[in-house]
């Protein structure tokens, strides 16, 4: 890869010119131009270029992707000291750049170690559940052969004396291996105990820095000073903010940040004096990729229109603004036609100036707006499976606007077909605006097919389908704002319907 930009250590400080040359030596492993690159990553040419010049800090997304899609170009995978100094020389870099941010990316680095740690021990105890459910088997086994041979050796005591011998031998020998299998049993009991305490205390672990990370980006959100915003601009981004009016969604806005007393205000002033577009495939086609801020309004006939939402997007504003778009599809109590948002492309670090932030405190201060999405959940990702057990609020997204289960799945002509397991909950997952995560294997692609009657198909429907066909052992569990398939049989606190076998039973 060749980068038109040198790295100036005197102009982007030491922290910014080790990440950015520890970067470059990571993409030459690639082996494709920057431009190439570019249309592989949801951050345009110019943003990546000045991510390679120390420019810019980028995202912590863009470092793994970085370091994950070099292993998969070489298929060699770089040492773990390797990829931990690159993540050191960012999170470094961060820190100095902005320490707000830098201490929110350190509560989530820790999130994500207790994460890993606790579903490291949930593994270890579902290992160990199996290995206790095998040796108990076994356990049982040896018994009934014991009661057997009493039985025999009892009945035919006197008429085969020799036979008798050598049955006594064989029943001492399989008492001798039911007594270590008794042994074994209790080890492994006893092991599964202390791995679910880890889990347990694991769990503990995340749920604390859970609310910890929430607290710290709650009050970074409604505390940050302007002043902060200005110690992290550098000499060269203090210029007058210069927004240009569009007229549709892809001619854009493009903000230059500079930083005055009412920052905020005039960030607010540039977003609200555009028309709203509609929140829509089609406007999001004709936007530029590059990162920036934006609102969604939610208009509701016959009511007032409603600002809900004000976020950033590190990435390319319309894949942003796509995935939020996707989560309100297939939610009830709202409907997609409602959503509109305008939006300004920025051309300063977002992480380091956090401009939304800017604008919500402005608003809540001096217009006295709510932003119901902005605290309730709406704009977090996936936490994966060791959160599916948290329970929401009342007020939370999920909680709010549920999934709906009767969202119709685009089921092609609407003839009969057939599938195997697997091709069947993977053709549903892509057809859900909401996540469905399952764990069926390749075996299931040999498994009894199932056969899809002919019609309309709803999520519903689909889910009793793949639950039949695949037994009472596996259950589809609907939870306020995603689907689970797993091999279980599980209460979750936010579920909405169980599917098992041809069990189907509201929570």
């Amino acid at each position: 890869m060749v980068f038109q930009k040198d790295v100036d250590r005197a102009k982007v400080g030491p922290e910014r010119y080790e990440l950015a040359v520890a970067l470059r030596d990571v993409a030459q492993r690639l082996g494709v131009s920057l431009s190439r690159y570019a249309v592989r990553v949801p951050w345009d040419r110019s943003t990546l270029s000045r991510f390679f010049s120390g420019a810019l800090v980028p995202p912590a997304e863009f470092v793994e992707q970085l370091l994950e899609n070099g292993d998969r170009e070489t298929g060699t995978e770089l040492t773990p000291a390797a990829k931990d100094l690159v993540r050191t020389l960012h999170r470094t870099a961060l820190r100095v750049t902005s320490p707000a941010s830098g201490a929110l990316q350190d509560l989530r680095d820790q999130l994500a170690a207790a994460d890993r740690e606790s579903r490291r021990f949930q593994q270890e105890a579902r290992l160990l559940r199996e290995v206790i459910r095998r040796a108990q088997e076994q356990l049982d086994e040896q018994q009934f052969q014991l009661r057997q041979l009493e039985n025999t050796v009892t009945a035919e005591r006197l008429a085969h004396r020799i036979e008798l011998e050598q049955r006594s031998d064989a029943f001492e020998a399989m008492r001798t291996e039911r007594d270590a299998l008794r042994e074994s049993l209790a080890r492994y009991k006893a092991e599964l105990e202390e791995a679910q305490r880890r889990a347990h205390e694991a769990e503990l672990r995340c749920a604390g820095l859970e609310r910890q990370l929430e607290t710290a980006e709650t009050e970074a959100e409604e505390y940050e000073t302007r002043g902060e915003a200005a110690s992290a601009l550098s000499p060269e981004t203090l210029r007058a903010a210069t927004p240009t009016r569009r007229s549709t969604a892809g001619d854009g806005v493009s903000f230059h940040l500079g930083f005055d007393a009412a920052l905020g205000a005039r960030l607010w002033r540039a977003l609200d004096e555009q028309a709203p577009a509609p929140l829509s495939e089609e406007e999001l086609r004709e936007m530029v990729p590059r990162p920036g801020i934006f609102q969604l309004i939610r208009k509701v006939p016959y009511l007032s229109p409603e600002l809900v939402y004000v976020g950033r997007s590190e990435r390319p504003l319309p894949d942003q603004l796509d995935i939020l778009r996707r989560k309100i599809l297939g939610r009830r109590g709202i409907l997609p036609e409602e959503m509109y948002f305008t939006s300004l492309y920025i051309e300063d670090d977002l992480s380091a100036v956090a401009p939304e932030r800017l604008v919500i405190r402005y608003l809540k201060e001096e217009h006295g707006a709510r932003l119901p999405w902005n605290l309730n959940g709406f704009g977090n990702k996936d936490a994966g499976r060791e959160r599916d057990h948290s329970e929401l609020s009342s007020r939370h997204f999920n909680m709010v606007h549920p999934i709906d289960l009767d969202w119709a799945l685009p089921h092609d002509d609407g003839t009969l077909r057939t599938y195997p397991p697997k091709d069947f909950a993977d053709f549903v997952k892509a057809g859900l605006p909401y996540r469905f995560r399952h764990t069926l294997g390749p075996d299931y692609l040999e498994a009894a097919p199932l056969v899809v009657p002919e019609g309309p198909l709803s999520a519903d429907a689909a889910f009793r389908l793949l639950a039949r066909s695949l037994g009472d052992t596996w259950q589809i569990s609907a939870l306020k704002g995603h689907v689970l398939l797993y091999q279980e049989h599980t209460q979750y606190p936010n579920a909405v319907r169980y599917y098992r076998g041809k069990s189907v039973r509201n929570a």
